[in-house]
């Protein structure tokens, strides 16, 4: 009897331990994963790109975060300044297009750079002096690429008011298109050229952002201040045939320069942004 009973506790420890084994290995029999598996997903997350939280906007954001990057497109009425002899001669009503990429340095400060295209219209000019008809024609155009710091009101809304200034290069072009006819007959006067030149200048701003759930409305008003004046026009003009026809002696070929006002404007700028990484 004493032998049955050892004999029985041996096959109840002997399965004992068999069953914890088999308990032991159930989990990677079930779910498949091996060490080598184990090693090779940590490393994995390893290599995760982690962005910061704070950098990341919302869907339906109400606040700039510290880090956010936008990108964006401006358009823009350009209004010329000065006197009406001046800059407005040569320029009219102007209309542009920028391109503008931006970062948050803070919730409350952010930098911008922008590039753009402002074709001014074109101012055309007819009439008629004692002895001769004219027409003139004058174009003018930019391209001005600025850097700017801004600084943002803090509010609870997603209204977010804005004053600012740029700094920038502005690549000129000033066409002519001039054209004088004499009643004594001869060869006509015609200028048909354009001019161009680089400046610098500072442009004040103050406007608003606007968070709309995923992108970012703006607009401004802009005053560019250059610190140099427009093109410089120059040309021969020769009176040819007119003076001689016209008996008027004592005139030679003469070398012109003409100069124009420094070309300051005032724009009103609509714009939509578009933050990264949401």
């Amino acid at each position: 009897m004493q032998k049955i009973f050892l004999i029985i506790l041996s096959i109840l420890f002997i399965s004992s331990l068999g069953f914890a084994e088999l308990k032991l290995k159930l989990p990677a029999e079930i779910t498949g994963e091996t060490t080598s598996s184990i090693i090779n997903k940590n490393i994995e997350n390893s290599l995760k790109l982690s962005i910061p939280a704070e950098a990341v906007p919302s869907v339906d954001m109400k606040e700039f975060v510290k880090g956010m990057i936008m990108l964006g497109i401006l358009a823009d009425v350009s209004i010329p300044m000065g006197s009406d002899d001046g800059f407005k001669h040569v320029a009219g009503t102007g209309f542009s297009g920028h391109v503008v990429g931006s970062y948050l340095v803070s919730t409350s400060f952010l930098i911008a750079l922008r590039a753009g295209y402002i074709n001014f219209g074109t101012q055309t000019e007819e009439g008629s002096e004692a002895g001769y008809t004219y027409k003139y024609e004058d174009t003018y155009s930019q391209i001005p690429i600025l850097l700017g710091a801004y600084y943002l009101f803090s509010t609870n809304g997603a209204f977010k008011p804005y004053i600012g200034a740029a700094l920038g290069v502005f690549f000129q072009t000033y066409a002519v298109n001039w054209t004088e006819e004499y009643e004594f007959g001869g060869e006509p006067f015609v200028l048909d050229e354009s001019f161009s030149n680089t400046g610098f200048g500072v442009v004040p701003a103050v406007g608003f952002y606007w968070l709309l759930g995923s992108v970012v409305l703006q607009a401004s008003v802009e005053y560019a201040i250059l610190f140099s004046e427009g093109p410089t026009v120059e040309y021969t003009y020769d009176p040819g045939e007119f003076s001689k026809i016209s008996g008027v002696n004592g005139i030679a070929q003469e070398e012109y320069e003409e100069e124009s006002e420094k070309p300051s404007y005032i724009s009103i700028n609509f714009g939509v942004n578009f933050p990264l990484g949401q």
